[in-house]
């Protein structure tokens, strides 16, 4: 792509990269998130039931043998849904799968081994999943705390119904400990993962244009005041060119506000296109956008703005089916002075657009020095 050196010569730079499309709400992130979290607890689960397995058939509790072949069919599963975006799905069958193990293990070889921990670990995990109707939620955590707390009365002084070795016993009482460690800290992991990944999208929703996914007025704002005191610093020019599509709302009056919306995507692509990687480009209101340009003095402004000029004008959008529709812009250059503020200069090159816009619009007009 050509853009200016700033000098006058066009010169082949990078461009300022395209928009970040398709950003994902933030339901959209915890669903992800925990998605991932039920492979990870599938995955570990699995492989800790495949050392149950070959456990229970070594001491002779072939019962529990069993229901470990079934619960690893159950995490195998699990793991599939969860791949497969099915994730309420995986999530049922990951806690029925972890009770009914847990359960049916207490029963046989008694609480001291452990396995209830495991209904426990199910209650938190239920409370930060991303399952809905809350209700849904709320009674599956009930339902939990439930089953855990009759299982303590039923079981806790009771003797097993198969009684292990003591070294049998304390070895798995300790496994369990040791594995329900290991996914506490997967879980936490997660919640760690979620806090930051919901930071970030707020982060990027707090500073981008949702329809143009150009940066907003806020954002701008932000990336002015750190040019504004790099220009205080040194001797770096910097410059402003306020663009205003002409004649805008015949658009979206004769073909709607869905055309009106792809112009102005059109346009946005079209801005960034003409921008540096040190270039900013906002939306800075309704149809009109602001391209903060450093280390540009007013030539080299004024030959960017021309650039927009002539490649919006050059346009052709496709929009609804309807004809295709053209459209021309007016922008305002100002080049920011010592004596002067960026709001200023901003003002100024404001007031340049609409003398454009009095002057017969697409068109670029340069505003006197402050």
């Amino acid at each position: 792509m050509l853009t200016a050196n700033r000098t006058g010569m066009a010169t082949p730079l990078p461009s300022f990269g395209a928009p970040q499309q398709g950003l994902h709400g933030l339901d959209a992130v915890q669903v992800d998130a925990f998605k991932a979290v039920l492979q990870g607890v599938a995955l570990i689960c699995g492989l800790a039931h495949l050392g149950f397995l070959t456990l229970f058939f070594q001491a002779e509790v072939p019962t529990l043998a069993y229901v470990s072949i079934a619960s690893m069919l159950g995490f195998a599963g699990a793991f599939q849904l969860a791949r497969r975006e099915r994730v309420a799905q995986a999530w049922a069958v990951t806690v029925l799968s972890a009770l009914v193990h847990s359960v049916v293990a207490v029963l046989i070889v008694g609480w001291d081994t452990g396995f209830h921990y495991y209904i426990l670990l199910m209650i938190p995990a239920a409370v930060i999943s991303s399952i809905r109707p809350l209700l849904l939620k709320a009674g599956t955590v009930l339902g939990l705390m439930l089953v855990y707390l009759g299982l303590d009365i039923a079981m806790r002084h009771r003797a097993p119904g198969h009684e292990l070795s003591a070294l049998v016993t304390e070895g798995l009482h300790y496994f369990n400990v040791l594995g329900i460690m290991v996914m506490l800290v997967s879980f936490a992991g997660y919640y760690f993962y979620l806090l930051e990944k919901t930071a970030a999208v707020l982060r990027e929703l707090s500073q981008t244009d949702a329809l143009t996914q150009l940066k907003n007025r806020r954002a701008i704002t932000e990336a002015i005041r750190r040019e504004e005191s790099r220009m205080r610093r040194g001797d770096h020019p910097l410059s402003f060119v306020l663009c205003d599509l002409d004649n805008f709302r015949l658009v979206n009056e004769s073909a709607g506000h869905e055309a009106g919306n792809a112009v102005l995507k059109a346009v946005s692509r079209t801005l960034e296109s003409c921008m540096r990687d040190i270039d900013f480009v906002a939306r800075w209101g309704g149809e009109e956008f602001l391209a903060v340009l450093p280390d540009t003095n007013e030539d080299g402004a004024r030959l960017v703005a021309e650039r927009i000029r002539r490649k919006i004008e050059a346009l052709v959008i496709e929009a609804n089916g309807a004809a295709p529709i053209r459209m021309t812009v007016t922008l305002g250059v100002a080049t920011m002075t010592p004596s002067e503020d960026a709001e200023q200069a901003i003002v100024r090159a404001d007031e340049a657009l609409y003398q454009g816009k009095a002057g017969g619009r697409n068109q670029v007009v340069s505003a006197a020095a402050a």
